[in-house]
């Protein structure tokens, strides 16, 4: 079935959920061992079973869509780029398994994951390059996702790195000072960057409205890579820079919040589960850069700030499209890529309404946990995500199920 081309290659969907769901059974493992207190190597499974296995396999699957249709160009070497999300994939396993049983063995994963990504880049610059070239519509988006790349190559060069330094290898003095400009670059200059981008295309078929003032995507993206740079130069070393470039990067979140709030706010379409998600992303997002502020303060509320990023603003976000882009992939491999099925006519919605609340209760409950150090209410919170993920699979496979019928389900 998955023989032909298509538009998202569907098994960067599944390997990404997959991933999503093992990364509830990890936080469970983590609170109950109580390395989620302590970056150790679960702790740090964890974290990259997140990152890589579930938000960045699904990126660079849907990259390839959104690339082309973004910046109006064609795909060179588009079965090479394809290889390399799975090369991708084989590595992001190598790593995590090596972090859980052999830690000495982490750099090869993370080398194949370097490499792969930056053969990735490659490709992509290759692409974009005729609309380097194009008009100012074409140059920006050329520009936003080459830079939004660049920050994830430069993530996972930085990555090896420490990987490397993990194996036991030796490093330059200095790479023992990288883990929180590593982990910022990821969360903010790789997959915040990316959500906002990203969002601002997707957000119309997923609410049926777009934002009202086009200032906003500039002052978004504007204030991010004025931001992040300068916090991941603070947190690498130049303590002065920190709290410029968490305010910078602040005030690109809440801009970002305040309009997805208001095109929240006027959806029209019926389909209100993923619009949901998308506000359940804003409200954590907000959640998270609290418990981020609070952090540099001096609180001790690390774990959770990193925890509320990932599985709250990241993860729900990823959710959100999941129930929309990721229904509408699987109807057209069953229906064909001309199919235009809505996701809402295939979907259980006591199902989706359902891991909608779990997920919610998963990461308040785990969050809470996390400040506390409460390890019963974070491997509460861990039970809560599985089952919200189990309730989500179970929703897809009767979606699954329906679109191999005839296509006799409205359209409306």
């Amino acid at each position: 079935m998955f023989s032909r081309r298509h538009w998202i290659p569907p098994g960067a969907l599944i390997f990404a959920q997959l991933s999503h769901g093992a990364s509830w059974l990890v936080l469970g493992w983590a609170a109950i061992s109580g390395s989620a207190w302590s970056f150790d190597f679960l702790a740090i499974a964890w974290v990259h079973i997140v990152v890589l296995g579930w938000a960045t396999t699904a990126a660079t699957g849907i990259l390839l869509h959104v690339i082309p249709q973004f910046a109006d160009v064609s795909w060179r070497l588009q079965n090479l780029v394809r290889r390399l999300v799975f090369a991708f994939a084989a590595g992001v396993v190598l790593f995590v398994a090596a972090l859980l049983l052999e830690p000495h063995l982490a750099v090869f994963g993370a080398g194949l994951i370097a490499l792969a990504l930056l053969a990735y880049f490659g490709v992509v610059l290759a692409t974009l390059w005729p609309a380097f070239k194009g008009d100012r519509t074409q140059r920006a988006i050329a520009r936003a996702l080459a830079t939004t790349l660049a920050f994830l190559v430069v993530t996972a060069l930085l990555g090896f790195g420490l990987a490397t330094m993990i194996s036991g290898y030796a490093v330059p003095a200095w790479v023992a000072t990288l883990p929180a400009t590593h982990a910022s670059l990821g969360m903010f200059g790789w997959l915040s960057l990316l959500v906002f981008g990203v969002s601002a295309r997707t957000v119309r078929p997923i609410t049926g409205n777009k934002s009202r003032s086009p200032v906003a995507h500039i002052a978004v993206g504007s204030l991010t890579l004025l931001g992040v740079p300068l916090l991941a130069i603070g947190l690498a070393g130049v303590a002065w820079l920190i709290w410029p470039g968490a305010i910078l990067f602040g005030a690109a979140a809440a801009v970002y919040a305040f309009d997805m709030a208001d095109i929240l706010r006027r959806t029209t379409m019926s389909h209100r589960v993923p619009p949901a998600f998308l506000l359940a992303g804003i409200t954590w997002l907000v959640v998270g850069l609290i418990l981020g502020a609070g952090t540099l303060a001096g609180h001790d509320w690390e774990f959770a700030y990193v925890f509320v990023i990932l599985a709250g603003w990241i993860g729900q976000m990823l959710n959100a499209h999941i129930y929309h882009i990721g229904v509408r992939v699987l109807l057209t491999v069953y229906r064909g890529d001309d199919d235009e099925t809505r996701p809402h006519s295939v979907l259980d919605a006591r199902l989706s309404w359902g891991s909608f609340a779990a997920f919610q209760l998963a990461i308040g409950l785990a969050a809470i946990g996390l400040l506390a150090q409460n390890p019963a209410l974070v491997c509460l919170g861990a039970g809560f995500g599985g089952i919200g993920w189990v309730v989500m699979i179970a929703n897809l496979f009767s979606a699954r199920s329906r679109a191999m019928e005839p296509a006799t389900i409205s359209l409306l």
